[in-house]
């Protein structure tokens, strides 16, 4: 492979290294598993267009990056359009549209070429695959795979006799335009974006182009190189559909989730160790085929609880663990459809869901709070809960009395859809600002507040 081709290929390594260790030092802050159960109605879209430059490899190039046409007054200009569908957290697709010129030189010989491509790409995201976890993820890096057509135009001059057409493609001899030349063409690349808002990334683009071709150039040679042309471009993303409500998770239960795998790990580990060979096999003998009379994983000859509590999470020995919660409610298997029951509620206080100005989107913190009251809830089967919804002044009374009401709803709903509370025991009030906490920290009053009603 020429220095030319390589030269790009180790500009996309070091773009994905990059974006790669951005993805590893957040995910290291917050290890919470991604699982696709999670978003069951993924629907994401964008558009976007960018800005670069191409990078022509042929007969009539130098082994040098950024060559050619700049000496003759032309510079490898590019931009383009896209617009596209992430399928799910990990795949998508999208389609593409890029138009302009290369020139390049070689020699005495120069050549302009005018291109024209539409493509369909079929995109992975490494965030979201290298990096399965949930954290305000604001790098996002991409690869990008597909095929397309294009249509150019190209002529090659002569240096040495005063730039004289030597020969043309998609001209005549004089310079006039003709028909478009049309090809198909492979593309392979990698993009990094950076999230700048709730709608928009701008992204860093470099791109390899393949052509069955020898005409970009306008220089036919036999034997010699397929034409073929890398680029770089800058560019900005504007995404809609359910963007961050696809997001939704249970942080809770994906982290008992992830506790019960490593668990099962351990006891497959402690298996493998007992049995490799007779002489460790008389150290705790134990044969894992037994009964496990409390269900709970672990064989009763190994099990150092034989009744722990129905569902409950246990370690390797069979011990059923408690995990710290601001309720101090038992977190066990199967997130809070199977936390215990008691008879007297004590009336505690939950933390608020806070809301960014006139949004009712709920992000990971709300969805804690949420969490917590739903335990309440499980524990607690008696217990009614008031949902009350509070905004900052800004706007009117009427706006705000609505706006209020939309975010008790909202977090009505994910008590009611994703942890099974009857909406019977949950009640809401609309509180607008009426009823301001703080007058001057409108952050703290655009808030959603719980409190036990029975």
């Amino acid at each position: 492979m020429s220095r030319q081709i390589l030269f790009p290929f180790l500009f996309i390594i070091m773009i994905s290294t990059f974006s790669l260790n951005k993805l590893k030092a957040q995910a290291s802050n917050n290890q919470v598993p991604w699982t696709d159960t999670n978003h069951v109605e993924y629907n994401r879209w964008y558009v976007g267009a960018q800005f670069g430059v191409y990078q022509f490899y042929g007969d009539i190039s130098e082994n040098n990056f950024f060559t050619g046409g700049a000496e003759y007054g032309f510079f490898n200009r590019m931009f383009g359009f896209r617009a596209g569908k992430e399928i799910n957290s990990k795949f998508g697709t999208r389609i593409t549209f890029n138009m302009g010129r290369m020139s390049s030189s070689k020699h005495d010989f120069w050549f302009e070429s005018y291109v024209r491509n539409l493509g369909l790409d079929f995109t992975i995201n490494m965030t979201n695959i290298v990096t399965p976890y949930r954290y305000n993820k604001k790098w996002n890096a991409n690869i990008n795979i597909g095929a397309g057509f294009m249509g150019f135009r190209s002529i090659l001059y002569d240096g040495a006799n005063n730039d004289s057409i030597l020969n043309a493609t998609g001209f005549d001899m004089d310079g006039k335009k003709e028909s478009l030349i049309y090809k198909s063409f492979f593309n392979i690349g990698v993009d990094a974006a950076y999230k700048i808002s709730d709608h928009f990334d701008v992204f860093l683009e470099v791109g390899f182009t393949s052509t069955p071709s020898d005409n970009i150039d306008s220089k036919p040679v036999t034997l010699s190189e397929l034409d073929n042309y890398s680029n770089v471009s800058l560019g900005l993303h504007y995404t809609f559909g359910k963007n961050d409500e696809a997001f939704k998770w249970n942080p809770k239960s994906d982290y008992i989730k992830a506790l019960e795998d490593k668990i099962v790990d351990m006891g497959n580990d402690v298996d493998s160790a007992r049995s490799c060979c007779a002489e460790k096999a008389m150290i705790n003998p134990c044969d894992t085929s037994t009964a496990d009379g409390d269900k709970d994983l672990v064989p009763d000859c190994r099990d150092l609880e034989l009744d722990s509590p129905e569902g409950s999470l246990v370690n390797w020995q069979g011990i059923a663990i408690i995990s710290p919660d601001s309720t101090g409610v038992q977190q066990v298997r199967g997130g809070v459809a199977a936390v215990p029951r008691r008879s007297s509620a004590p009336n505690i206080f939950f933390s608020p869901v806070y809301f960014e100005y006139d949004k009712t989107v709920i992000d990971s913190t709300g969805e804690f709070s949420i969490v917590n009251v739903a335990l309440y809830l499980k524990q607690y089967p008696g217990t009614r809960i008031l949902i009350s919804g509070n905004t900052d002044k800004h706007a009117s009374f009427e706006y705000n009395d609505g706006l209020s009401l939309r975010r008790c709803n909202k977090v009505r709903q994910i008590l009611v859809d994703e942890y099974g509370i009857e909406v019977g025991r949950l009640s809401v009030k609309a509180k607008g600002k009426h009823f301001l906490l703080f007058p001057k920290k409108d952050h703290v009053n655009r808030r959603v507040d719980f409190s036990i009603i029975e």
